[in-house]
């Protein structure tokens, strides 16, 4: 065997071990395999370039073949988990927006991270036109949630306005916005995490409401409380009957904390739409990362609909909006 076809079996086993921890993923919640996973379109379409790039290269075709074909495998495993996720689950009932809003005991739910640039009349533009009955907004400061609450009030829509401060003071807290058709709340409770996140216990029989924003993976040193706000804000959901949980989760359902959501199920996924992802806004929905969820205890509530909606207000996320019906 000569020198370059060793090169290309050791090469295609070392690819072949990178394959399977990206497709799997075995470490998602480890530094590094974490932010890669996010992305499974960009790496099944980096892994289809090589494949074909080294299969055009007369000289390296035949000994990287082994490499061609891990790498040609690679692709088609990730294209096969996208397209799985496009696949709406049993008892999903895809609709047109209009169809669902006759449906008794609808509820429209709209997520959307700010990143405390978008304007209270774009905001509040945003609530009217998706006629959202629960607004989860990360990154927003208390003074322009409840700028957008007035607006609404105005047209007709009162909302109450719950708000939750984080830790770092670079970065504006957690609100949320309700309608009064869905519930009347008392003050929300915290929940621990660095960016700002709570819970909203109702007076009255509405649904417990989670809004949330766990710390992002961005350096080594975060990785742990990652894991933990993570996997405490899918516990919140998995453990509290009826519960809705919405925000910028930082996670995909690649990643450990969303993979155990027992009852709760994620309403992208469940609507077929588990492949569109949200960050950064200015990637196709394909490219981009899926980590803005709505969660849903799929015991009390049946996903109709789920869309990642057009980058809005300058901010670096798209809104997304879930549309439930009460089982």
């Amino acid at each position: 065997m000569t020198p370059a076809r060793v090169a290309g079996w050791v090469l295609a086993a070392v690819a072949a071990v990178v394959v399977v921890v990206l497709l799997v993923p075995v470490g998602g919640g480890l530094y590094g395999v974490a932010q890669l996973v996010s992305f499974r379109a960009v790496l099944g379409a980096g892994a289809l370039a090589v494949a074909l790039l080294l299969a055009a290269v007369p000289w390296a075709r035949r000994p990287m073949l082994p490499l061609v074909v891990v790498l040609a495998v690679g692709a088609v495993g990730q294209a096969g988990v996208l397209a799985w996720r496009s696949v709406p689950l049993p008892g999903t009932g895809a609709t047109t927006a209009a169809a669902t809003r006759s449906a008794s005991g609808e509820l429209v739910v709209l997520s959307f991270n700010t990143l405390d640039v978008v304007r209270a009349p774009v905001l509040a533009d945003l609530v009217d036109a998706q006629d959202a009955d629960v607004v989860v907004l990360p990154e927003t400061s208390a003074g322009t949630a409840h700028d957008v609450a007035a607006l609404l009030a105005d047209r007709g829509r009162p909302m109450q306005v719950l708000t939750a401060p984080g830790d770092v003071p670079t970065i504006a807290g957690t609100a949320l916005l309700v309608s009064p058709d869905v519930g009347r709340y008392a003050d929300a409770d915290p929940l621990p995490t660095r960016l700002g996140s709570l819970r909203a216990e109702p007076v009255d029989d509405g649904p417990v409401l989670v809004a949330a924003h766990p710390l992002a993976p961005i350096q080594r040193s975060a990785m742990r409380t990652w894991r933990e706000e993570t996997a405490l804000v899918a516990r919140t959901c998995a453990q509290t009957p009826g519960a809705i949980v919405a925000g910028d989760l930082n996670a995909t359902l690649d990643h450990p904390g969303l993979r155990s959501l027992g009852p709760c199920v994620d309403a992208a996924r469940a609507a077929g739409m588990g492949a569109h992802g949200t960050w950064p806004a200015s990637a196709p929905t394909l490219l981009a990362a899926p980590i803005d969820h709505v969660l849903v205890d799929g015991r009390r509530w049946r996903v109709t609909s789920f869309d990642v909606l057009p980058p809005t207000g300058g901010s670096d996320h798209r809104p997304v909006v879930a549309r439930l019906v009460a089982r």
